[in-house]
């Protein structure tokens, strides 16, 4: 008989893009979900570096419209 030959699973997250539920993520958390040398540490969500689980918290419950990130964006928009 002959064996066969199963192929491995693997599952694979992105967290340098926005996409399904990927939530505000501080450095370390993004460290442990990445792999290989070149490291953006930016939330995915936002953009911002968190670096405590606090700061990610309060970040989530922050409105998007009241980010510098957001600001900075309508005024280029409106000139």
């Amino acid at each position: 008989m002959k064996k066969e030959r199963r192929k491995t699973k693997v599952r694979a997250e992105r967290v340098d893009t926005k996409c399904g539920a990927i939530a505000h993520m501080t450095v370390d958390e993004i460290k442990e979900r990445i792999i290989g040398e070149n490291v953006n540490v930016t939330c995915p969500e936002c953009g911002a570096i968190h670096l405590t689980r606090e700061e990610a918290e309060e970040a989530a419950t922050r409105k998007i419209t009241q980010s510098p990130r957001f600001k900075k964006i309508k005024l280029e928009v409106e000139e």
